[in-house]
């Protein structure tokens, strides 16, 4: 038989022909497969690392995996542990009879902890009776290392469903005026996974070999594996370590993700989120802000998605192999299993972290309102404290008053006097013109710009709301993120702002949405002689430093 007519086709069960595995699987293999890629659970290799599993890119026709010279490549229809095929030097990857997922987007009104289900109840009940359709979800995760369990769930009462996300959003503020909600947020329900047939063809030999749903990809040797394919926003081409599976996405198109140990994750990601010339006192700093942003997203992010998460800002960019330098990684491995946790030592800190917070940090809850307010996020000044008797005018944040001053006339700050990443990140101007605003902020129709107004402002003085007056009408713009992408991608929301003749000038501090660490302060920190401990205390008050692994 010739090899261009040889197929091999996986429907579910395990096939005995064919090379078996020589080594147990420690992560993502069986014939479960499909439940373990949507699943939020923990997986971790046989050295004691999570494993991570991380989108490289979605919305793909076609995909071609291949790998060095030196071991082979190797193909799991059934994931590792199952039967194996060998021999090819590169796989093209295809889907068909493709169907999208079925999703549901919820609006979140009110948010808790597993033992808090007598309360979950009462406020179903409560929605129900007020007209609404509300139910309980339930996201996170629950995972056990270094000996102990944690158990980072929450229970989620929602109403609607809606048919798109915006949709959800749209509808707190008619909610809102109905009853109180607790960290409002969209929660996005899988009511059935894509289906579609995915085909690899081989380049050496044309074999074809098929499975419902997922293939898997690992190289025989050391060396990275190798994925080229052409994605909505151009070419994807990049070499990963660990495993590659290959699967559908929401849409029903190819998605790419890559499963790999956690250390080698940080390892590629650490010197793509800070300069890799850093002091090595703040790469250790964002070794181990980055791990516990790491584990506390996992479960909450990407819901519906058959990965953890993505490999882009939204989660943390991560590039994949070659990036790597010496010294991030001997950071990520002298921290190794480090991770903050809350001062009672219960539950993981929420790391987050920002490029520079512009000398001031911010609340959590500002940033993000489907947030609680958490103690290890307070905003604060980022310098020391200041010499007892010596006033300081900005002790009890930036305000309204003091904001135009703490931007022009900037204060001590350790984002301000670092060696890399000050500079334009530290304070900034940027103008638009009254051409730019009209397409910017065209959606909402409101004419020639009159004025732009900042009626709330956060601890940090980031501005929580912005309203823009137009000679038609005005329009009130919420969310730290929100009002800098209206106004064309500002660095920070932390800015004063003049309108005259039609165009708008913008003074602003700072890079990022300022709440956690600030990553150019970090550099400062330890120019300025702290070890990374310290540097963790000053951006996470109210923590503790454990090992877990």
């Amino acid at each position: 038989m010739s090899g261009r007519h040889l197929y091999l086709i996986i429907v579910g069960w395990a096939l005995a022909a064919w090379a078996p595995s020589a080594r147990a699987a420690d992560e993502f293999s069986g014939a479960d497969k499909l439940r373990a890629i949507y699943s939020a659970e923990f997986r971790f290799t046989k050295q004691g690392f999570p494993v991570v599993p991380v989108a490289i890119a979605e919305g793909l026709a076609r995909v071609t995996i291949s790998a060095g010279p030196a071991g082979g490549l190797r193909l799991f229809p059934e994931g590792e542990g199952s039967s194996e095929v060998r021999g090819e030097e590169s796989w093209q990857v295809r889907a068909s009879a493709t169907v999208p997922a079925k999703l549901s987007h919820w609006a979140v009104v009110w948010r808790g902890k597993p033992g808090q289900g007598d309360e979950a109840d009462a406020h179903i009940r409560r929605w129900q009776e007020l007209g609404e359709k509300a139910k309980r979800f339930e996201q996170g995760t629950v995972f056990g290392v270094g000996g102990e369990v944690l158990d980072r769930r929450e229970v989620l009462v929602v109403v609607g469903p809606y048919r798109k996300p915006e949709e959800a959003e749209q509808a707190f503020e008619a909610l809102g005026r109905k009853a109180t909600l607790v960290n409002p947020g969209v929660f996005t329900e899988l009511v059935d996974r894509p289906h579609g047939q995915l085909e690899a063809v081989g380049s050496k030999t044309g074999m074809h070999v098929r499975n419902e749903g997922v293939l898997w990809f690992v190289a025989g040797g050391e060396s990275p594996l190798q994925v080229e394919a052409q994605g909505p926003a151009g070419k994807v081409s990049g070499a990963y370590f660990g495993k590659v599976y290959v699967t559908l996405d929401r849409n029903g198109s190819l998605a790419v993700v890559n499963a790999l140990p956690e250390d080698r994750f940080l390892a590629g990601l650490l010197p793509v989120e800070i300069f890799p010339n850093a002091p090595e006192e703040a790469l250790k700093a964002q070794a181990v802000a980055a791990r516990g942003e790491l584990l506390s997203k996992i479960g909450t992010r990407h819901l519906g998605d058959p990965f953890r998460l993505c490999s882009q800002t939204h989660c943390q960019v991560y590039l994949g192999a070659g990036h790597e330098t010496p010294r991030t990684t001997a950071a990520v491995a002298a921290t190794r299993g480090e991770v903050l946790f809350t001062a009672d030592g219960t539950d993981l800190g929420d790391t987050v972290y920002s490029a520079n917070c512009g000398g001031h940090t911010e609340n959590n809850e500002n940033a993000w309102p489907d947030m609680p307010a958490l103690a290890a996020l307070r905003g604060h000044r980022d310098a020391p404290a200041p010499a007892a008797g010596k006033p300081d005018i900005y002790a009890t944040g930036v305000s309204a008053e003091n904001v135009a001053r703490f931007i022009d006339q900037p204060p001590a700050a350790y984002c301000g006097q670092a060696r890399l990443g000050a500079g334009d990140r530290f304070r900034w101007t940027v103008k638009r013109t009254a051409a730019e605003l009209d397409k910017l902020l065209s959606r909402y129709r409101l004419g020639e710009i009159r004025s732009i107004e900042v009626p709330q402002r956060g601890i940090s003085g980031r501005a929580l709301a912005v309203r823009v007056v137009g000679s038609a009408r005005s329009e009130t713009i919420r969310g730290e993120l929100r009002i800098r992408q209206a106004f064309g991608g500002l660095r920070s929301s932390l800015f004063v702002v003049e309108v005259k003749d039609g165009e708008a000038v913008f003074r602003g501090a700072g890079f990022g949405h300022g709440v956690g660490m600030c990553q150019t302060g970090a550099v400062g920190m330890a120019e300025a002689g702290k070890k990374y401990r310290e540097i963790l205390r000053h951006y996470y008050p109210a923590t503790v430093l454990r090992k877990l692994w």
